[in-house]
């Protein structure tokens, strides 16, 4: 699906999911994304629950469903509620399938990357591919390795 895109058009696409999700960050008060699934998607301790695994999931994005809020160029951090039980979730810009707002008013499909790719050409040359992206903090941020749960 990806081989046709080149690094630069991966990077545009990548950011304008980003401005699109600040976008209805900023001016609705309750919308959805819904994520595919990808190597690089974690959902805490939770992870992907049996149809999820093959058709993605739709987060919850508003005032009292989320804790912590952190978009990078690459994926989006964030503290999700899951029933009573907040869950550290990062999710890969190339796994965001579409967004839409509460009352489904405004709603945007888009094209999602199932492979790893680097945001710059440059790293991928020096660098060796992470199975898992790094997360560095203050100590708060769980790290959940799904390895386990797959067969490989």
């Amino acid at each position: 699906m990806s081989e046709n895109l080149t690094q630069e058009e991966i990077t545009t696409l990548r950011e304008f999911k980003r401005d699109l999700f600040n976008l209805y960050w900023e001016r609705f008060g309750v919308f959805y994304i819904h994520v595919m699934p990808h190597p690089k998607l974690e959902i805490g301790k939770r992870g992907l629950l049996n149809a999820e695994k093959e058709s993605g999931i739709v987060l919850v994005f508003g005032d009292k469903a989320v804790k912590v809020l952190d978009s990078k160029p690459d994926y989006l951090f964030a503290e999700l509620q899951f029933g009573s039980t907040w869950e550290p979730t990062m999710i890969p810009w190339d796994a965001v399938f579409r967004i839409y707002d509460k009352f489904q008013n405004s709603a945007s499909q888009l094209r999602f990357l199932q492979i790893e790719t680097h945001s710059n050409p440059d790293d991928s040359q020096t660098k060796p591919k992470s199975p898992k992206p790094e997360v560095t903090g203050d100590g708060n941020v769980i790290r959940v390795d799904f390895g386990g749960k797959r067969n490989e």
